[in-house]
């Protein structure tokens, strides 16, 4: 899909209104979709009721006793929470958010799940971290909300250890969206507008540098799994209705699984 039919600064500005403006998550409905039970017994359920991602990365992200993880757009600590319990307590898992408002929520989350994660605020085009730090970057349901996400990709390149490993969930689009969905703010806040298809995701990730590129792990994400987030607002659920054919209302796009190492 296009970066361009709206403004980079548009868009950053309509994230960031509207993940400060949703009094809370999709709760239980969106995580049972996504994680294990054991995942969610890690989990306080102040945690949970923030739940926000489209997928799960954990059994492809195979985390180790010891590493070090980034998870990119940290929201209210899910992934993080759980990337710690799994490096354990000779690893480090770092939670990155451009929301303080989701940092201080984050940070609550974890210390009530008893696990020692620490979130930095700033921006995925511009990760404050230096080089060749990082063991794995996870991310969940959060790429898609950048206009810039070459930028994204290279910076999650450039804070990887040689060998170290990206496995991040988001949506795809293989299909044109109709111009009311592309350009609605919310429809970006949603991850659904600003979703590329995984021929272009992969052209993305070869250009950066990537290596053993593996895209799996397909689900359909409809207007019924919109309907479970309230960053998908009535006015917009609407207009996909009305805009979308009856036969992608199932359809609208696919969460993935994305994959990808730094070479040695």
């Amino acid at each position: 899909m296009s970066d361009d039919l709206l403004h980079q600064d548009d868009i950053k500005a309509a994230v960031r209104s509207a993940y400060t403006a949703i009094p809370t998550g999709g709760g239980e409905a969106v995580t049972r979709r996504s994680y294990r039970p054991q995942e969610l017994e890690m989990l306080p359920n102040g945690a949970i009721s923030w739940a926000l991602g489209v997928g799960n990365p954990f059994p492809y992200a195979e985390i180790q006793p010891g590493e070090m993880v980034l998870d990119i757009g940290s929201g209210a600590g899910i992934d993080t929470i759980i990337a710690a319990k799994l490096a354990g307590p000779d690893g480090r898992a770092l939670g990155l958010d451009m929301l303080d408002e989701m940092i201080d929520r984050a940070r609550a989350h974890a210390q009530e799940a008893g696990v020692d994660a620490e979130f930095i605020q700033g921006e995925m085009e511009a990760i404050p971290l230096p080089d060749a730090t990082i063991d794995v970057v996870i991310s969940n349901g959060v790429i898609n909300l950048s206009p810039r996400k070459s930028r994204v990709l290279a910076e999650i390149f450039r804070v990887l250890k040689p060998g170290g490993r990206m496995c991040i969930v988001d949506l795809t689009v293989d299909e044109d969206l109709p111009a009311p969905v592309l350009t609605s703010p919310a429809a970006w806040a949603g991850c659904v507008s600003g979703a590329l298809s995984e021929q272009v995701f992969r052209r993305k990730l070869d250009k950066v540098g990537f290596a053993d590129v593996w895209i799996g792990n397909p689900v359909a994400f409809g207007l019924r799994e919109a309907a479970l987030y309230p960053l998908f607002t009535p006015v917009l659920l609407d207009e996909m209705r009305q805009q979308l054919p009856a036969d992608r209302h199932d359809d609208v796009a696919t969460s993935v699984i994305v994959k990808a190492a730094k070479r040695l």
